[in-house]
């Protein structure tokens, strides 16, 4: 990991970001798992609407990204409204909206290290409430957010009627309660358990099946 350098990204970096998060998306398994920007989505958020930390390798090219957005308090988009959050803590959401790697530097824990020097340094405005959303499917986008103290808190159709998950920071399970389980792609079975007060809060494969089952456990909110 010494072999990547981060910074934060500047307007001169678009174009470059926009390449890097394409030929990620073309090597998907899956086209719902990643949805894409434009470069007119990113350059708000570079110059005022959140930050975006870039890693470069050793000769200096684009390895990988994490973005985190501020939406607005009152921004139909923010994620906050679909977990009915209070005023005073839609002013504190993030969105965590992407980390994208390139191919060949994938497996080296670059996207953690990135998403987490990210959230430290986008901390420091106060938006301290992460949130984000993820394909049910996405195993690995799953136990990442996760690891970094993210919860599943809701299920909902996002970006054109794509299944997501909505996961959000300040959740501390009851680790003593008794788990109940979903199956990844059952969707019904997730909005039993969130609808019931539960939040998904770890990912245990199934390799004999190809799929993953999502733990879940009663909850209660931290003050973030």
């Amino acid at each position: 990991m010494s072999g990547f350098i981060l910074r934060s990204a500047g307007v001169e970096d678009l174009d470059d970001l926009v390449l890097l998060e394409k030929s990620v998306e073309r090597v998907l398994p899956n086209r719902d798992m990643f949805v894409t920007d434009e470069r007119e989505f990113y350059e708000p958020v570079i110059r005022d609407k959140g930050h975006i930390l870039l890693a470069l390798d050793r000769g200096n090219h684009l390895a990988g990204a994490s973005v985190i957005r501020f939406p607005d308090p009152d921004e139909k988009e923010n994620l906050g409204h679909d977990l009915s959050l209070s005023s005073r803590q839609l002013s504190k959401v993030r969105h965590l909206e992407s980390v994208f790697i390139r191919p060949d530097v994938q497996g080296m824990n670059l996207a953690e290290r990135l998403i987490r020097e990210n959230m430290r340094l986008t901390g420091q405005s106060g938006r301290t409430l992460s949130l984000a959303t993820i394909w049910p499917g996405n195993a690995a986008s799953l136990k990442l957010h996760l690891r970094i103290g993210l919860r599943i808190r809701a299920f909902a159709l996002k970006y054109g009627g794509r299944p997501r998950f909505i996961l959000m920071s300040g959740c501390v399970p009851n680790a003593h309660a008794v788990p109940l389980f979903a199956e990844a792609m059952d969707f019904d079975r997730h909005r039993e358990l969130l609808k019931a007060g539960l939040a998904g809060v770890a990912v245990h494969p199934k390799p004999e099946r190809n799929t993953f089952l999502v733990e879940y456990l009663p909850f209660r909110t931290s003050d973030d």
